[in-house]
């Protein structure tokens, strides 16, 4: 698992090549993991704690993300349209709640809840498939092993 996360970390802003299954989703355990223990054990340094972490894991999970889609053989625009769609989100999710009651917005922010679910489950689904057996568009065979 750990040489995977070492992978991930040296090839930092890689987005091109290919990333295999395991290296994908160990990198997306260890990320799942460090969240956990930064808003669980963080106290009162859980937001710029958690701003900190995520902001330096950005990076390398989107670039990640561009590899494994390679593999399966599509484009990053799915990790794009995922981003996209999830941005109003985020933004709104620093409004108050009570301020879309009775609102049409609210309607609207449906629709993008659920255009961002979908699009996130297309995502997950193309990330598990198995990678193109031999070369693709976007290189050679992915890595089985870390640092390779």
């Amino acid at each position: 698992m750990w040489g995977w996360v070492v992978h991930c970390f040296k090839n930092y802003a890689v987005f091109k090549g290919r990333a295999s299954r395991p290296e994908y989703w160990w990198f997306c355990f260890f990320n799942l993991l460090v969240g956990f223990v930064v808003t669980r054990e963080a106290g009162d340094l859980r937001v710029p704690l958690g701003f900190f972490v995520w902001a330096n894991q950005l990076i390398p999970s989107l670039a990640v993300t561009s590899r494994r889609l390679h593999d399966t053989g599509h484009s990053f625009g799915w990790g794009i349209a995922q981003l996209l769609t999830s941005a109003p989100i985020i933004a709104l999710s620093f409004v108050n709640p009570r301020g879309f009651k009775g609102n049409p917005a609210a309607l609207a922010l449906g629709g993008v809840i659920l255009l961002t679910s979908f699009v996130s489950i297309c995502l997950i689904v193309l990330c598990c498939r198995k990678g193109d057996a031999g070369p693709n568009r976007y290189g050679d065979v992915a890595p089985v092993e870390p640092g390779r």
